[in-house]
């Protein structure tokens, strides 16, 4: 009975071992395919925004030092599980500055505040927050003919970040959701797999704006 009930025990460990492996390899999977999804996605994006702009010799400079910062992070240092808060925001803010340069004229109202951070040495996955931001310019700015807003914000305080990205809503009903498109889908699928539990997504339309809030819970 003895010899049984060990054999029976080494058995189930071994199976509870080997699933566990392979729910981790699984998930690691669905990561690298998201990330193989998210960078072509927002880098041909944002190629074609600049596309425009290149015979603008006084501002292509700019941009195309912008860009290169953006290009950098997103092909090396966002291969890492987790980065400082305070790289994410950098490159939030390099992005958000690329699109001032485009929308230079006064149509379009930009405002980001990322100066209530507690500790920028907060560890946070990479690339997870850009696809909220590139939403609201491609739905909301981009989309818009008239008057156009987009206000973002980040902020860090003991375990908690919070970060809300809000935008103007087109007047016209034929553009699609600012919620909607791979890139938010695949950033919900990384919240769940990476931070269960550990987050709080709300997206709020209104009759003229879409508002995403989003909490992180960093504490392990």
């Amino acid at each position: 009975m003895i010899a049984a009930a060990y054999y029976y025990f080494k058995r189930n460990y071994e199976a509870n071992k080997r699933n566990s492996m392979l729910q981790k390899e699984k998930t690691e999977m669905e990561l690298n395919f998201l990330r193989a999804q998210i960078h072509p996605h927002f880098l041909f994006n944002t190629l074609n925004n600049i596309y425009g702009m290149v015979m603008e010799n006084e501002r292509a400079g700019q941009v195309v030092l912008k860009l290169s910062d953006l290009l950098r992070f997103s092909l090396y240092e966002s291969s890492g599980k987790r980065i400082p808060v305070g790289r994410e925001v950098e490159f939030l803010t390099d992005y958000i500055n690329l699109e001032q340069i485009r929308h230079h004229n006064t149509r379009v109202a930009i405002s980001y505040d990322f100066e209530h951070i507690e500790n920028k040495e907060t560890p946070i996955v990479p690339l997870l927050l850009i696809s909220f931001v590139e939403n609201a310019f491609k739905h909301g700015v981009n989309a818009t003919i008239g008057k156009a807003w987009v206000h973002i914000s980040l902020k860090h305080e003991s375990d908690t970040i919070l970060f809300e990205v809000e935008n103007s809503k087109p007047a016209t009903k034929k553009e699609r959701s600012a919620t909607a498109g791979i890139g938010i889908e695949n950033t919900k699928r990384r919240l769940a797999l990476l931070y269960p539990d550990k987050h709080q997504l709300n997206i709020i339309e209104t009759a003229d704006s879409y508002k995403v809030s989003l909490t992180l819970h960093t504490h392990d």
